[in-house]
């Protein structure tokens, strides 16, 4: 199983911090963002490869990051999708894209995107596992009750055994209250879907439009925690997950 670590965003809601440094980079008790991500699924035997898309801006720091990582760490080959500012990104579906068309994955195996910018409180590589077991795609779920919050994400209706019925990004009616975080495991067949979501125009921003566009295409599955996800997504966040995990 290959890895994508999305990094390709200008975070621009967390100016001044990120004008000149990525989000993914940012510190937090001591380890950045990412390394918190990184961490979790390298605890997983099954991911053999780590890509690392990012953009022009960055990819000298996030190369930078991956040169000084402890020794015998599994290397993460980094990429740069060629954009320089907000207004030319690809997106996160497209980064997925443009990994897939670079990098040598292996479109007959199981696929892990996630994002880099969170940190979750649960393990990671738990849809991992799931995906194999039901040989189905898999993502988490989490209940949120601000609704305002949940205008932002992505919501899913799940029935008594997992599978997912609807998902739903950034509505301004959510049907439910779980929210699903940006990892997500993609079963053999769902990669080469990417190109045909991208072909026929659908949004090529946040990853949730693309598995909202998946759900009535292929078995999804979900794990519903009673765990949450640090979001960092504006600068009072960034300030309050910082001090919350220096405590711990």
């Amino acid at each position: 199983m290959d890895a994508i670590l999305l990094a390709g965003g200008y975070a621009t809601r967390l100016y001044p911090l990120t004008k000149d440094r990525p989000k993914a980079l940012l510190p937090v008790a001591g380890k950045t963002i990412l390394d918190y991500n990184v961490e979790a699924l390298q605890a997983h035997a099954d991911i053999k490869k780590f890509y690392l898309v990012t953009n022009e801006r960055f990819v000298g720091q996030f190369r930078r990051w991956a040169g000084s990582r402890p020794p015998g760490s599994q290397p993460i080959e980094i990429l740069s999708d060629g954009t320089d500012s907000n207004e030319n990104r690809l997106g996160a579906v497209g980064d997925i894209k443009f990994a897939l068309d670079s990098a040598d994955i292996d479109g007959s195996g199981f696929l892990y995107v996630a994002g880099t910018d969170n940190i979750a409180d649960f393990d990671i590589t738990a849809a991992i596992d799931l995906a194999k077991e039901r040989r189905a795609n898999a993502v988490f779920a989490y209940r949120l009750n601000d609704r305002a919050e949940l205008r932002r994400k992505g919501v899913v209706t799940v029935n008594g055994e997992g599978r997912v019925l609807r998902f739903v990004e950034k509505s301004d009616s959510p049907p439910r209250d779980l929210v699903v975080p940006p990892y997500y495991v993609y079963a053999p067949g769902a990669i080469e879907a990417v190109h045909t979501y991208l072909h026929d125009g659908n949004d090529p921003d946040a990853p949730g439009h693309f598995m909202a566009w998946l759900v009535p295409r292929s078995r999804v599955y979900a794990i519903i925690t009673d765990k949450r996800v640090r979001d960092i997504g504006t600068l009072g966040a960034y300030r309050a997950v910082a001090e919350e995990c220096d405590k711990i």
